[in-house]
């Protein structure tokens, strides 16, 4: 399970929003005065605080922070079905292309990988609609830090 620390930020029934930042691995060394890329992310381009929609039953409130997981299992399929379905059927689709070439010509190549490519990414597609299942979404495992009550006496 890949585990991370998120801050509840709005409740209705059945779901929590939590707001959590997406670590980065800039920042951490001792370049960073100087690092382009450092300074690039910066600029608000994607990079800080996240929120996302979890199903909970738990009673929870506003401010808490609480452990948030995602199975490593749903993790893998899904880069498997992103990155290298799509990649096997270009490739697959440029071998195929230069089997038909004549005399060394590319273009044939090059056709079969744009059309593999296409084929690939629309069976990503179709595959990825059917990725409802609880195996692929985060789940609350638990509280970290509770709310504190104020109590004025």
């Amino acid at each position: 399970m890949i585990e991370a620390i998120a801050t509840v930020v709005a409740t209705r029934a059945g779901y929590v929003s939590v707001e959590y930042q997406r670590a980065s691995a800039c920042g951490h060394c001792h370049h960073q005065s100087s690092c382009a890329i450092s300074s690039g992310m910066d600029d608000g381009q994607g990079h800080g605080d996240h929120i996302i929609d979890i199903a909970c039953i738990l009673p929870l409130e506003i401010g808490q922070q609480v452990r948030v997981g995602i199975p490593e299992n749903g993790l893998l399929k899904g880069a498997l079905l992103v990155y290298i379905l799509p990649l096997f059927f270009i490739m697959l689709g440029a071998g195929i292309g230069q089997a038909f070439s004549v005399a060394g010509e590319e273009w044939p190549a090059i056709a079969g990988a744009v059309l593999g490519g296409y084929v690939g990414f629309m069976l990503m597609r179709l595959r990825s609609a059917r990725l409802t299942n609880a195996e692929y979404k985060p789940v609350i495992l638990g509280v970290t830090i509770p709310v504190m009550q104020n109590r004025c006496n």
